[in-house]
Order: C-alpha cells, then sequence, then structure tokens
C-alpha cells in the first residue's frame, strides 16, 4: 500500500512539472518511467572480473535495451559485496520496477531482501545464487537465470575419467572462498569423480591467470614425486594460467588441464594443446533474463529456475566453433 501511495504521489508530481515544463517552453526526454510507462530495473553487477563476466554483462545489458527496458547497471569492484548491498538498497528506495542481482557472496543478503519484499520489488538472481534464510526476504526472489554449475563440475570429472581409466593424481584450482559457483562446482565434481582419482590439493587462485600460474608452479614442484597429472581450473582465465606453468616445468602433453567458461582464450588453447577440455558455463542469457522480469511485471508467473544450456569443447569441436565465427565470447 505504501509503494502504491508513493507512486501514485510522484506521479502527480511528474504530471505537475510536465506541465510547467511546457509553459516554460521546455520539453521531456522521454526517458522517465513515470512519464512514459518505461519500466525502470536496476541491475547490482560484479563488473570486470573476466572474459565470462564481460560477456555476460554485456548481454544482460544489451536484452533489456532491445526488451525496452530502462537498465540502471551498477558494478562493484574488487568482489566488494558492501557495495553490491548499497546499491541493492539504493534500488529499493528509489523504488525500481526490478532488480537482477548477479552477487558476489552467496551470502549476507537477508536484509537487503527483506527491503526488497516488504517494497514489492521482485528480485532475480543470475549465475550465482544466494542462501537466504528469512522467509520474508525468500518472498523477494522470482526465480534465478544461469547454466548449472554442478553440471560444469560433474562435466569435468567425467573428462579426468575419461583421460585416465587407471587413476591419476592432481590439483584444483578454485575461485574465490564463498561463493556458490566455487561450492555448488565443486559439488559436481565430488558427484561425479572416480574412486581412483586422486586430489592431491586445492587451492584458491582467485579467478585470476597470474596467482593460478604461480599456484600451480608451486604445487608442481610439492608434489613432483607423486606425478600429478591433471588440474581441474574452476574458469579458464586460471587454467591458462596453470598451463603456462605446466609448459614451463616441461610438462605440456603431460599434466592434463579442465576448465569451466568457454571463453575464446580457453577455446584457441584447447586447439593450441595447452588445454585439454573446456566446458562451457554460457554466459549469453539476457533474453531469457528480460523475459522473465516482463512475465513478472506483466502479472505472469516465471519459472523459479531457468537453467541455460552449455557445451563441451574438445579440440576439434573448440576449432570447429571457432571457426564458424558464430561464438558470442
Amino acid at each position: 500500500m505504501k509503494k502504491a501511495l508513493k507512486t501514485g504521489l510522484a506521479a502527480i508530481v511528474a504530471a505537475s512539472a510536465m506541465v510547467s515544463l511546457a509553459a516554460c517552453g521546455g520539453s521531456s526526454s522521454g526517458s522517465d518511467s513515470s512519464s512514459d510507462g518505461q519500466k525502470t530495473v536496476g541491475f547490482v553487477a560484479v563488473g570486470p572480473e573476466g572474459g565470462f563476466r564481460t560477456a555476460n554483462e554485456n548481454d544482460i545489458k544489451k536484452a533489456f535495451k532491445d526488451a525496452g527496458f530502462n537498465l540502471v547497471y551498477s558494478p562493484t569492484q574488487n568482489n566488494d559485496q558492501q557495495k553490491q548491498i548499497q546499491a541493492f538498497n539504493k534500488f529499493v528506495n528509489d523504488e525500481v520496477d526490478a532488480i537482477i542481482l548477479s552477487s558476489t557472496e552467496d551470502t549476507g543478503w537477508d536484509d537487503s531482501l527483506k527491503k526488497a519484499a516488504e517494497a514489492e520489488i521482485p528480485v532475480f538472481t543470475v549465475d550465482r545464487n544466494v542462501e537466504v534464510k528469512d522467509a520474508t526476504a525468500k518472498k523477494a526472489i522470482v526465480s534465478h537465470i544461469g547454466p548449472s554449475n554442478e553440471w560444469a563440475g560433474e562435466q569435468a570429472a567425467e573428462r579426468i575419467a575419461k583421460d585416465f581409466p587407471n587413476g591419476a593424481n592432481g590439483f584444483i584450482l578454485e575461485g574465490p572462498a564463498g561463493l556458490s559457483v566455487v561450492k555448488d562446482r565443486g559439488t559436481g565434481w565430488s558427484n561425479k569423480v572416480a574412486s581412483n582419482i586422486k586430489v592431491l590439493e586445492s587451492q584458491s587462485a582467485n579467478w585470476s591467470t597470474d596467482e593460478a600460474k604461480t599456484v600451480t608452479a608451486g604445487l608442481l614442484d610439492k608434489y613432483k614425486s607423486q606425478n600429478p597429472q591433471f588440474i581441474f581450473a574452476q574458469n579458464d582465465e586460471m587454467g591458462i594460467g596453470a598451463a603456462q606453468a605446466v609448459d614451463a616445468a616441461g610438462l605440456k602433453g603431460k599434466v592434463k588441464i579442465v576448465t569451466i567458461d568457454g571463453t575464446e582464450a580457453a577455446l584457441k588453447a584447447v586447439v593450441a594443446g595447452d588445454l585439454d577440455y573446456v566446458i562451457e558455463y554460457n554466459p549469453i542469457f539476457g533474453k531469457e533474463t528480460a523475459q522473465a522480469v516482463k512475465d513478472k511485471l506483466d502479472g505472469k508467473t516465471p519459472k523459479a529456475d531457468i537453467q541455460i544450456d552449455s557445451k563441451t569443447f574438445d579440440a576439434a569441436a573448440a576449432k570447429k566453433a571457432l571457426d564458424s565465427g558464430e561464438r558470442a565470447y
């Protein structure tokens, strides 16, 4: 009721301003949702993080523009959740029509989501899920849109089992601790990993190529007596860094590296033999997100979980994809 009253008051104020502008010979740009009916959607985004993130956020921005929404993009920096929370709360205070949330952390959102629920602002999580305990906060989330991180982790485990039917030792390079994507990719791996595949150590390389190169070099030296034969890197950038360390150690072709995301750089690395296998985590789901928001604002009920299909690439599939010129990232 409060939101309805505020919205009505805002419309009256906007109408008065329009009359005043007309009397003075002014004009309206037509970008204000209160004057032309355009819906405003706040996008609480991660911002620069790598090839996947760039492709994903650009696709979302384009899809919402094409769908006629006024999308307000608010990225954070260095995975700063507090800046994301501030942006989210500002969107609530500004009474946007909907909020898209791509979270840096999967917890800590209860209070903000509760405010959104009380303001009757629907929230759509993309890419990363969030863990919510408060019952009112849970009501704010309408849909989650994105590929399955567990599926991606399962594909990695199955590929390593295929590469090494007699068993092997290796490492896992993880993303930053505390992210649902990291836990879900790890869960997928655990679901399918063969009993004769031994993980000597798991370490975070924070999605970074340079950090992964350093971490991998240390692990290869630490465990050289145990003949490491595989590395599962939870994203392409870390996999490419691991490949640099493997090459420097003279182990190219002897240590197989599997990664997740499916960026152009990773596909090229597969073709070159630096990576063994790439599991796509498809970033192109802007249209699905915009449609879910539109459906909700039109009074329809979108699916609670909208899963985006992804692919896998060995060297032959990667070359075919690159040669097609159809990859969007």
